[in-house]
C-alpha cells in the first residue's frame, strides 16, 4: 500500500482563512501534497490535471455549491472513486443527507477549530481509498490472468483442432487410396487391352464411343472422391439446417472402401430428422466414431463385423460389435490427449474434439456406454422441428 502522507489532497473553500488553517493542518502532520482553491471551476481544472486521491469540500460556495459539485464528481467516470469529505456549518440531518445522496463519503464541522476531527476523517478516508485501490489492482491483476489463460485455453482448442484435423485428414487420405485402387486398375486393364483390342481388329466407331464413356464413368468417380475430401474440410461459417441421414450417408460414401477392405458391415437404419448446426464439424463427428468403431473391430480381429447406425427420437447411435471399453477407463475416454490405441497409432484428440463439437457448437450430448458384444456411442440433437 502506498505511503498515505504522499497522497494528493484537493481543498476547495471560497473562504482563504479556511483554505490557509485546512493547509496548515495537513501540513504540520505531513501531508506533503496539498492544492487549494477557492471555487469549484478551478476544482474541475486541478481534476482534469493532477491525480487527486482526496478532495475536502465546502458546501456553501457562490456560483457552483458544494452538493453539485460532489454530484458533478461522483458522477464523472475519470473521477467518481475519489472520495469526498463535505465541510459543512449545517450538520443536521438534512444537510448531511443531501451531502451523502450527492456521493460524499464523510463530512467535517465547520468552524473547523482543531485538527483532530479534520486529520482522522482524512486517514480514514485515506485508508480506505488505499485499501479500495490496492482490491482494485489485485482484481485487474486476476482479469489479466484470466483473460491469459482464456487466450491459453484458446490457442491449446485451435491446437487441438489442428491436430485432430490433421488426423482426420490422415484418415481421409487413406480412404482416397482405398476408393481409388479399383478404379485405377480398372483404368490400367483397359489401356493394357486397348493394344490386343486394336490387333484383333476390334475397335471401330462404336468400340471407341464406348471405350471413352467407361473410363470416363471411372474417371468422374474418382474426381467425385476428390470432391467429397474437400467438401468434408470446408469450414463453416454459421450454422444451417441440414439432413442428419444425408450427412451420415456422405460420410459413409467415403469411408465405403475402408469398410470393405476390412469386411466390415455398415448398416444405417431410422428415420431422418433436419438439425441446425456446422454440417462439416457433424460430419467430422461421425467420421471419427466410424474410424473408432472400425479400428476397434480391426484390432481386436471381430468376425461378422459390424457397424449400426441409428437414427430415432434426434439421436444418432453408432454401435460396433466389438470387445467394449475397459470400464476402468470408459470415464476419460473424452479427455484431451487421451487415447486406448499403441503409440503412434492415435492422437487422443478425436473423442475430445467430438464432444466439443457436440456440446459446445451444437448445444447436444454425447454418450458412451458398453452394451452386449459392442460399444454404442450416443449423440442426442435438437431437431428444427422439435
Amino acid at each position: 500500500m502506498s505511503n498515505l502522507y504522499n497522497s494528493y489532497i484537493l481543498v476547495v473553500d471560497d473562504n482563504d482563512d479556511n483554505l490557509e488553517l485546512i493547509e496548515d493542518f495537513l501540513d504540520d502532520e505531513g501531508y506533503e501534497n496539498i492544492i487549494c482553491v477557492t471555487g469549484a471551476r478551478d476544482a474541475y481544472d486541478v481534476l482534469s490535471e493532477k491525480g487527486i486521491d482526496l478532495i475536502i469540500l465546502d458546501i456553501m460556495m457562490p456560483d457552483i455549491d458544494g452538493l453539485e459539485a460532489c454530484e458533478y464528481i461522483k458522477t464523472h467516470p475519470d473521477y467518481k472513486d475519489i472520495p469526498i469529505i463535505i465541510a459543512t456549518a449545517k450538520a443536521d440531518l438534512d444537510t448531511l443527507k443531501a451531502g451523502f445522496e450527492a456521493g460524499a463519503s464523510d463530512y467535517v464541522r465547520k468552524p473547523i477549530t482543531n485538527d483532530i476531527e479534520l486529520l482522522a476523517r482524512v486517514k480514514n478516508a485515506l485508508t480506505l481509498k488505499c485499501q479500495v485501490d490496492y482490491i482494485k489492482n489485485i482484481n485487474e491483476s486476476l482479469d489479466d490472468k484470466i483473460k491469459d489463460e482464456i487466450d491459453k485455453n484458446h490457442k491449446k482448442d485451435l491446437l487441438m483442432q489442428e491436430q485432430t484435423k490433421l488426423a482426420e485428414m490422415g484418415e481421409m487420405v487413406g480412404s482416397i487410396a482405398h476408393q481409388w485402387r479399383q478404379p485405377l486398375n480398372a483404368l490400367s486393364i483397359n489401356i493394357q487391352n486397348l493394344e490386343d483390342d486394336f490387333e484383333e481388329g476390334l475397335i471401330d466407331k462404336i468400340f471407341i464411343d464406348n471405350f471413352i464413356q467407361k473410363n470416363t464413368d471411372i474417371i468422374n468417380f474418382m474426381s467425385h472422391t476428390i470432391d467429397d475430401f474437400r467438401n468434408f474440410f470446408r469450414i463453416d461459417k454459421e450454422k444451417i439446417d441440414f439432413s442428419v441421414l444425408e450427412s451420415i450417408e456422405n460420410v459413409v460414401n467415403i469411408q465405403d472402401a475402408v469398410l470393405k477392405n476390412y469386411n466390415i458391415n455398415l448398416e444405417i437404419i431410422g428415420d431422418d430428422f433436419i438439425i441446425n448446426g456446422f454440417k462439416n464439424e457433424f460430419s467430422q463427428v461421425v467420421m471419427n466414431l466410424i474410424n473408432n468403431a472400425k479400428d476397434a473391430l480391426v484390432e481386436n480381429k471381430i468376425d461378422d463385423a459390424k457397424i449400426v447406425v441409428e437414427l430415432s427420437n434426434n439421436k444418432i447411435t453408432i454401435i460396433n460389435n466389438g470387445v467394449g471399453i475397459d470400464e476402468d477407463i470408459i470415464d476419460r475416454i473424452f479427455e484431451p490427449y487421451f487415447t486406448t490405441k499403441e503409440q503412434g497409432k492415435g492422437t487422443g484428440m478425436g473423442l475430445y474434439m467430438s464432444k466439443m463439437i457436440i456440446e459446445n457448437n451444437m448445444n447436444g450430448k454425447i454418450d458412451v456406454k458398453n452394451i452386449d458384444n459392442g460399444v454404442s456411442f450416443e449423440i442426442s440433437l435438437k431437431s428444427v422441428d422439435s
